[in-house]
């Protein structure tokens, strides 16, 4: 059976507004960085997308998470065509369409509502488990847009990259499915600290095992990471950051449950 973390509770996430709020702030800075980039711009953090791919694959999430919230269960992503082939300035019309839509409806909703997801634990199968997603899917991709143009990575308000970190270490890394796998298990068993000045994590990875819990940074660890919460953040989602990982057989233990809860 696998143990997952007690730090999956929701007593640590930001308010359903904070998150609202941040899905349109990410999203608006998303397009505002792509709307003068060429539609076959590459993306450096995909470097299999352009720009035109990135802007549908945005629009295609936002519009199925609508989708799901309307029907108020599981609805097959083919049976959502957002973008589909259209062209770049229609494309980047239709996203802020589909942004305004998926922010109006989940501002409209109770973030304790019922609502199909694919994460388990408490806060799950919640209206409040989507908009704490999608505002980190929209931080998430506004980077990518961002290094698309040739521009800085913009800061982010804090409260927001820490609650990132979180999600990787705890929601994702620590989905069941993802440590039962045999990819949950390589490198070796041992806790890898994250300290990003605000909250100090010690995650735990044993064999089925994967529980984060708040610490301080004198904690005992195989490794540990310490930066600050952006760059830990980026680090996570494998965007160019000022933090590294460090070399250590748990940490590879980590990365791969990180690669397979991101695929």
């Amino acid at each position: 059976m696998v143990s997952r973390s007690p730090n999956t509770e929701r007593s640590s996430w930001l308010s359903h507004r904070d998150y609202v709020d941040a899905l349109q702030e990410q999203a608006s800075r998303f397009s505002l960085a792509l709307r003068h980039s060429a539609f076959d711009s590459r993306v450096p953090s995909c470097p299999d997308w352009t720009a035109l791919d990135l802007v549908r694959h945005v629009v295609q999430v936002y519009a199925h998470k609508a989708a799901v919230l309307r029907a108020g269960k599981a609805v097959p992503g083919h049976e959502v065509d957002a973008a589909g082939d259209a062209p770049y300035p229609e494309a980047l019309a239709r996203h802020d369409e589909v942004v305004a839509d998926l922010a109006g409806l989940l501002a409209d909703l109770h973030p304790d509502d019922a609502a199909w997801t694919w994460m388990e634990g408490a806060g799950e199968s919640t209206v409040g488990a989507w908009a704490r997603r999608m505002a980190h899917e929209a931080l998430v991709h506004r980077v990518d847009a961002e290094l698309t143009a040739g521009m800085a990575i913009s800061p982010v308000d804090v409260p927001l990259a820490v609650d990132g970190v979180n999600e990787v270490l705890t929601w994702m890394a620590g989905d069941p499915d993802v440590v039962a796998e045999d990819d949950g298990a390589v490198g070796s068993a041992g806790r890898v600290l994250f300290d990003c000045g605000e909250v100090t994590w010690l995650v735990e990875l044993g064999d089925g095992r994967h529980v984060v819990t708040p610490t301080h940074a004198g904690a005992s660890a195989d490794a540990r990471i310490s930066s600050d919460p952006m760059a830990l953040d980026l680090l996570l989602w494998g965007r160019p950051s000022s933090a590294t990982w460090p070399a250590a057989a748990q940490v590879d233990r980590l990365r791969a449950r990180i690669t397979k809860a991101l695929l």
